[in-house]
């Protein structure tokens, strides 16, 4: 297991560096402000019609399903770290421009650059951290982070609601302001972090790092066990944008159930994740990688089963009943999301070879946006059908999930192909 070296104080006893993971704190705290209201914010201060928005994020969605293996090789070439720093340096002006009133084409040409920045950053991220931690430790690594971004999140997003509260939008432009600070703050510390690594490099022994190959999504996929990874990692990301996009509205509307029953059942997720993930990740980080994740598909798809039968419940029986049911769906799934997204994402990082981790993580997240283009759309539809349409097609996905985990745990046990290898991470990829 690689580990990068920081000074005494700068680390604590989990796989990433104190300063690394301050960072990702701040910037999760702007991000919660911002993210659930960005919709209301781009409609209310920017003049921007919904089908304006919806429409643009399409357009990059799919814009970037084409082209994430380019922009991994670029993220690739100027280093993982530097290019983390240089997109939060980015995006801190953007959203102080945000605040501004912009005509309308340039209102949707900065959502555009929004989006791509935000895609870069992910790229970034799981680069940065597949080479700062690996094996076993990479698992642990990507559900810290994880960790670390919730309770950011769940912070941002309780005082974003109260700035948004107000009828003006004097509020959401002090959101935009307090995100754009959050991106200056994090860009600040991953640079004083990039500067204590190149510092440590110099003082010990070097080595040229791996020139990064020309990869396409093509060359990516031929990797060992890669397309069966991306396949399922595609299913559980569906999943998971379709309870985002559509839990509140389909407990609602749906299930006639009050929104106070929808904004405690969203709520039990965040609260889930912040107790149980690292707990839960420390126990199976051992545990191999396809196994975990069909045991959080098979999570999945009884969860999906669970919501479907909310609405009939609802009618035959007390509201009290149906609350019980959908919370307790909202628990098994959020037990099967904190299995799949730090053992996906450490799978990644191993599979991925010396010199194609940007490239690697690019084809793999792409999934994101694979979800951001199909979900809202067939969603709509399927809701529009029945109210439990969704989580029966939901549950369905979730087995496909299942199902390519299983046979990615198979391929690993068949002929030796590519395992993750220890490597330490140079001066020159930060």
């Amino acid at each position: 297991m690689s580990r990068t070296p920081t000074r005494s104080g700068d680390r604590e006893d989990g796989p990433l560096p104190r300063l690394f993971m301050s960072a990702m704190i701040v910037d999760a705290v702007g991000s919660g402000m911002f993210m659930p209201f960005a919709l209301l914010y781009f409609v209310r201060v920017q003049d921007l019609g919904v089908t304006s928005v919806g429409s643009t994020l399409t357009v990059v969605n799919l814009a970037l399903i084409v082209s994430g293996t380019a922009l991994g090789r670029l993220v690739q070439s100027v280093g993982h770290l530097r290019s983390l720093i240089l997109v939060n340096a980015v995006r801190a002006p953007l959203f102080v421009l945000y605040t501004v009133t912009l005509p309308a084409p340039a209102a949707v040409g900065a959502l555009a650059l929004s989006a791509v920045l935000d895609k870069a950053a992910w790229v970034s991220l799981g680069a940065t951290i597949a080479r700062l931690s690996r094996g076993p430790a990479s698992r642990r690594a990507f559900g810290t982070v994880g960790w670390a971004r919730n309770v950011g999140l769940c912070l941002g997003s309780l005082a974003g609601g109260l700035l948004a509260s107000a009828h003006s939008s004097a509020g959401l432009r002090v959101i935009a302001l307090v995100d754009a600070a959050s991106f200056a703050v994090t860009a600040v510390v991953l640079l004083r972090l990039r500067g204590q690594t190149a510092a440590q490099a110099a003082a010990g022994p070097s080595a040229p790092g791996p020139a990064a190959p020309r990869t396409g999504t093509l060359q990516v996929l031929r990797l060992p066990g890669f397309a069966l990874l991306t396949g399922a990692k595609t299913c559980f990301t569906v999943c998971a944008t379709l309870v985002s996009t559509f839990t509140g509205l389909y407990l609602v509307d749906g299930a006639r159930l009050g929104g106070w029953v929808a904004g405690t059942v969203l709520a039990l997720n965040g609260a889930l994740v912040v107790l149980f993930q690292q707990s839960l990740v420390k126990r199976t980080a051992d545990r191999g990688a396809p196994r975990m994740m069909a045991v959080g598909g098979a999570l999945y798809a009884a969860a999906g089963l669970g919501f479907a039968l909310v609405p009939p419940l609802r009618d035959t029986a007390a509201p009290a009943a149906a609350v019980a049911l959908a919370l307790a769906s909202m628990a098994v799934y959020t037990f099967g999301e904190i299995v799949i997204a730090p053992t996906s994402d450490g799978q990644a990082a191993e599979l991925a070879p010396p010199g194609m981790e940007a490239p690697c993580m690019a084809v793999y997240q792409a999934s994101w946006s694979i979800a951001s283009v199909a979900v809202p759309a067939a969603g709509a539809l399927l809701l529009l059908a029945s109210a439990s349409a969704l989580w029966t097609v939901f549950a369905a996905v979730a087995l496909l999930g299942t199902l390519l985990s299983a046979a990615l745990g198979r391929a690993a046990q068949g002929p030796p192909g590519h395992t993750g290898r220890a490597r330490e991470a140079t001066a020159a990829d930060r």
